[in-house]
């Protein structure tokens, strides 16, 4: 297995430990402690902006391949149905054991750094849960190739769980404590993110893509009710909107430096021997021609990755410039890899002026090719 996975969930999970030494501070302002709380919060919100965004496209294609083809909407629905239902265990996942576990320590009327040490305690336990289902994100990502995606959650969520530590620190604030105890806190806080990582990194399937997207969806939106509550309590004022804003476009530029980088890495080109074109900013098309009546088309997506054609329409269209051109539709291949098309008797083995598209929601997508002649 390659080691991106176990590399991505070390950097989500590792910076955890970063904030844990605040605990052994004395004094440490109010100011401060809203800002960084402010900070974590922006940065949760453009992630789940992000995440629920690219779940919901995905679901929506489905719905309006299904319009357009006529079909049931079987694989819509389900993927929806998995969803909701990811979104809901996580968030009310996390309410579930903050009632029956952490309530306990957060009720109870003793007040000695025993107390403090057992909340910490239970908050790392808390944020484990919650750091889990982030890992289980990145290595599901980086398995079904959306490495884009990986990146990305694996930068936002180090971003957030360096200020995680503090939030298990906090209440560890003026009692004595050792260093072996804020890293056992440390690597039951962070560690699931690195073994989520590995478990997600193991299999590709949709579905199974999908619910950890959406278990970690609904995660950050309680995350992000118990900091904005925090931040209340703080009232660090201007501060806390300053810091939501750096937060944010702090989360917002790693998108954008992610997206940059990956794009200039891709190697774009044909593999196949055929004709290579830029449909548009989603799909890429590379078209062979075997022999006078047979064409081959593979679909790309924007980082030149293998698109899997079963989940996909495509059609060709010869001679697209003249009155009445002849047009006819792709077959996926067995295994998805491509897909094969039949052209008429009159090509001939001359060359060809050839439009193929593949449909994208609602809208063919199309690029020209001048084939060479057949010999």
């Amino acid at each position: 297995m390659s080691s991106h996975p176990w590399l991505l969930g070390l950097l989500a999970g590792g910076t955890i430990f970063l904030g844990l030494p605040i605990a052994r501070l004395r004094n440490v302002s109010t100011q401060m402690k809203a800002f960084l709380n402010a900070v974590s919060t922006g940065i949760l919100i453009f992630l789940l902006v992000e995440i629920a965004g690219h779940l919901v496209e995905e679901i929506e294609e489905l719905v309006e391949l299904a319009v357009v083809s006529g079909t049931g909407g079987g694989s819509a629905f389900r993927l929806g149905l998995i969803f909701v239902i990811g979104f809901s265990l996580g968030l009310l996942g996390l309410v579930f054991f903050e009632k029956h576990f952490l309530g306990s320590a957060k009720d109870q009327e003793a007040a000695p750094a025993a107390k403090a040490k057992r909340l910490a305690l239970m908050i790392s336990v808390g944020l484990g849960l919650h750091n889990l289902s982030e890992g289980l994100a990145i290595g599901q990502g980086y398995s079904a190739g959306a490495i884009q995606l990986a990146w990305l959650l694996a930068i936002g969520f180090a971003l957030h769980n360096a200020t995680e530590g503090f939030g298990i620190a906090a209440p560890l604030s003026g009692h004595r404590v050792s260093w072996g105890f804020l890293g056992w806190c440390g690597l039951l806080a962070g560690g699931p993110t690195f073994l989520g990582a590995l478990l997600g990194s193991t299999w590709q399937a949709k579905p199974a893509e999908i619910f950890c997207l959406a278990l970690a969806a609904g995660t950050i939106l309680y995350i992000i009710g118990e900091l904005l509550h925090l931040g209340r309590v703080l009232k660090g004022e201007a501060i806390v909107e300053i810091g939501l804003l750096i937060g944010f476009f702090v989360a917002m530029a790693s998108d954008f430096t992610i997206s940059a980088a990956m794009e200039m890495t891709a190697a774009h080109g044909p593999r196949h021997g055929g004709y290579f074109g830029d449909a548009d900013d989603l799909y890429h098309y590379e078209l062979v021609r075997f022999s006078p009546k047979r064409i081959e088309l593979y679909v790309n997506d924007h980082l030149n990755r293998p698109l899997d054609t079963r989940a996909l329409q495509g059609r060709w269209i010869l001679n697209p410039d003249q009155p009445r051109p002849l047009t006819g539709f792709f077959t996926p291949s067995a295994d998805g890899a491509v897909f094969v098309g039949d052209l008429p008797e009159k090509a001939g083995a001359g060359s060809l002026h050839l439009q193929v598209e593949v449909l994208k929601g609602r809208e063919w997508v199309g690029v020209e090719f001048l084939l060479p002649e057949q010999k």
